[in-house]
């Protein structure tokens, strides 16, 4: 009996090709983002970017970052998981969970916007952010859009790719890699996503938590030390809610707490 799931690239046969294709992509895409992003994309190569690099002041490197992430991160992702037959909802975009109706889930929010102001009044991310310190004289000299133009930059181009990659494709996406690889040899599932061996998904989520952790060589070294925490953190949140989303509104608001009190204190606002 065949299984009724149709793929581009036929993986019951021959199970690892997924999980290959999967990392290889990973591997490709978390080394082009972090050759081509500040620190090692310098102000001078980032002026030679076409397009971007006629940008005023240090726009150059900051657009960069998110061009890279949408596409590196986002877009590639999305097009191979397409390819092998995951639907967006099995990575992960998944709006009807059930954590999101949870009041306690949204008293979350504005503890965690406010942990983020609290990490950002330290002197090594006060200096390190926000991707673009022209932003903070921007807003001083126009006010808060500039500011509503980043976030929104940084969410929809930059953290929405970012869990989708991590959370999404590396932790949910290899998960259904595995339960299909269990699959009896008439295409009867064998196992269920549910059913994985905690060992199994224990180790799917630390295997993504290294790659996010490593992308974040080059900031401060406690932001570092926290990348670790909250890889695992969402990570262990996306594999029990099956959703990126819950962890993705966190991990916003942690960047807006941090990003709104630096620019709102070196603007003089605050």
């Amino acid at each position: 009996m065949q299984s009724k799931e149709t793929f581009l690239i036929p993986t019951q046969a021959r199970p690892w090709i997924k999980p290959a294709a999967y990392i290889s992509l990973a591997t490709i895409s978390c080394f082009l983002f972090t050759a081509f992003v500040p620190p090692l994309l310098d102000p001078a190569m980032a002026a030679r970017i076409p397009v971007l690099g006629g940008l005023p002041g240090d726009l150059p490197g900051y657009w960069i970052r998110f061009v890279l992430s949408f596409s590196l991160l986002g877009l590639a992702p999305l097009v191979l998981s397409l390819i092998f037959g995951d639907k967006p909802s099995t990575l992960g975009v998944n709006f009807r969970t059930p954590l999101l109706r949870k009041p306690l889930f949204w008293l979350l929010v504005p503890v965690a916007i406010v942990f983020g102001a609290v990490g950002a009044a330290s002197p090594d991310l006060g200096n390190f952010y926000p991707y673009s310190r022209d932003l903070i004289g921007r807003v001083r000299a126009e006010g808060m859009l500039p500011f509503v133009g980043h976030f929104a930059a940084y969410f929809f181009l930059y953290y929405v790719p970012w869990e989708f990659f991590f959370r999404g494709f590396l932790l949910l996406g290899l998960a259904a890699g595995a339960e299909r690889a269990m699959a009896g040899p008439d295409g009867k599932q064998g196992t269920t996503v549910e059913g994985l061996a905690p060992a199994l998904v224990a180790a799917l989520v630390l295997f993504q938590t290294m790659p996010s952790t490593m992308l974040h060589v080059g900031h401060p070294l406690s932001e570092l030390f926290g990348a670790v925490i909250a890889g695992i953190g969402f990570g262990i949140l996306a594999w029990k809610t099956r959703s990126i989303i819950p962890g993705l509104i966190l991990h916003g608001c942690l960047g807006l707490g941090t990003d709104a009190f630096i620019v709102l204190k070196g603007a003089g606002i605050l």
